[in-house]
């Protein structure tokens, strides 16, 4: 099965370091965001680590003006995983045994951006990374399988980020086999337990010391931590970035 890997992020970089490890993984190239791109990558991947692959290895701006290419490629299946850009169903389509996606939540629990943020600032104890099919409308498609993990009181954004890069991995040896050998079923997911998170936390990362309780305070830095670009705050026109927190009883 020839296969497209459309990532610009770590998280895809590692599972693709774990899919080339199967037995008929036949990668036919990798499609990755060019550094002039509008979409902004927190936890980008440069060009020459893809290219260790030994693969045709295309940097893009959108995507979506690129359907020639993605024809040209002929790709039996394209695997998305790290891309911030909503990609048109007419380059979806094109692979024959279409497109699986991997979103870091459970879905139908949290479709939509921003996921690792909206995860901690909601406190959530629970969460895990989700492979399905990727359909018409936003995170919608076909579960092919989840990996769940726990949330600690702790856990920072790079913390969760590590655990979801370890369910990849585990969602890969242990499912992507039957992907190749294009069994892999998908189960519909249940439209009426789907929470969609909002896209509203990268635009509000100063903290507000006056308005903002101490415990969601808390949740900021944790959240906004990296690989993001971090909870701050001003004073005579300085700017400090907390990266690392802890809440204490006194």
């Amino acid at each position: 099965m020839k296969i497209i890997w459309l990532s610009a992020n770590k998280l895809g970089y590692e599972l693709l370091k774990e899919a080339v490890k199967l037995d008929g993984f036949d990668l036919k190239a990798i499609v990755t965001l060019s550094s002039k791109a509008k979409t902004i990558m927190y936890d980008g991947i440069p060009i020459r680590k893809w290219r260790k692959f030994k693969v045709e290895t295309y940097e893009l701006e959108d995507i979506n003006e690129e359907k020639n290419l993605i024809k040209q490629l002929s790709p039996e299946l394209i695997v998305i995983c790290g891309w911030r850009q909503i990609i048109k169903e007419d380059i979806i389509v094109i692979p024959s045994y279409g497109a699986i996606g991997f979103h870091p939540t459970l879905l139908p629990f949290g479709r939509g951006p921003n996921p690792i943020i909206n995860t901690i600032m909601q406190d959530l104890r629970e969460s895990g990374l989700t492979m399905y099919y990727v359909g018409k409308g936003l995170d919608d498609g076909d579960i092919i399988a989840q990996a769940k993990f726990k949330i600690t009181e702790m856990d920072h954004a790079g913390d969760v980020y590590k655990k979801i890069v370890r369910a990849g991995k585990k969602l890969i040896r242990e499912n992507f086999p039957s992907v190749i050998q294009g069994k892999a079923s998908g189960i519909p997911q249940d439209n009426s337990r789907v929470v969609l998170f909002e896209k509203q936390y990268l635009d509000n990362n100063k903290i507000d010391m006056e308005r903002e309780s101490i415990e969601s305070i808390y949740r900021k830095i944790k959240a906004l931590s990296k690989p993001y670009r971090g909870a701050f705050i001003e004073k005579d026109r300085k700017r400090l970035i907390i990266w690392k927190a802890e809440l204490q009883d006194i």
